[in-house]
């Protein structure tokens, strides 16, 4: 939460982009040692031909719009933003991976869930399970690819959020069907132990 706000700005001047950080109501009451990196970049590193900021002298007036009348304009705008969607993916792709390379299934976990599956890898490896953890740092861009990658070697995969579902459809897609993935959710208020994670994973994949 400390790193990513700094860089949440300035990723959205860089590609001129919101920027939105996720959090939820345990990592809201958490207290740890954080260690503070540079300081963003100055504003005036980036373009700021976007700026509204009045007519001023010897300047074109800069109006501000993403409806281009013009349909070739149109296409042409809508290409360009299809360009930065690809430059993200390829760029700004964040994610951290725990104990996954001889993993045979795979937690997918963002935010307070994976701090649980943290846990619950560590658990899941006493008892001989080889479970790895994929932590996305950016939901969008997804990591999708690593994802993909991953899903080449696993037996399963588990999507634990604290939600109903919202990126098991993600890791779905991702993975391309090449193995199966289930989603384990609560809904805040009870928050899933580390034991109730491994004991789902083993219910699907192992009972």
């Amino acid at each position: 939460m400390a790193d990513f706000v700094s860089l949440g700005f300035e990723l959205a001047f860089k590609y001129r982009m919101p920027a939105m950080m996720l959090a939820d109501g345990l990592i809201g009451q958490m207290m740890e040692k954080v260690e503070f990196g540079e300081a963003v970049a100055p504003v005036s590193e980036f373009d700021q031909r976007w700026v509204a900021n009045g007519k001023k002298p010897n300047r074109e007036r800069n109006v501000v719009s993403s409806l281009l009348l013009d349909p070739h304009a149109m296409e042409a705008h809508n290409k360009k933003l299809k360009a930065k969607c690809d430059a993200l993916a390829e760029s700004e792709v964040r994610y951290e991976e725990i104990e996954c390379e001889d993993a045979e299934y795979l937690l997918v976990a963002y935010g307070s869930s994976s701090r649980i599956c943290q846990k619950t890898v560590q658990l899941g490896r006493k008892k001989g399970i080889k479970v790895g953890l994929l932590r996305p740092i950016t939901l969008f861009p997804f990591p999708a690819k690593i994802l993909e990658k991953r899903a080449q070697h696993v037996k399963g995969i588990m999507s634990v959020e604290m939600s109903t579902g919202q990126m098991v459809e993600d890791v779905r897609l991702s993975v391309r069907d090449r193995v199966p993935v289930v989603h384990f959710g609560r809904m805040g208020g009870v928050i899933h132990t580390p034991e109730e994670v491994l004991g789902e994973l083993e219910k699907a994949f192992l009972a």
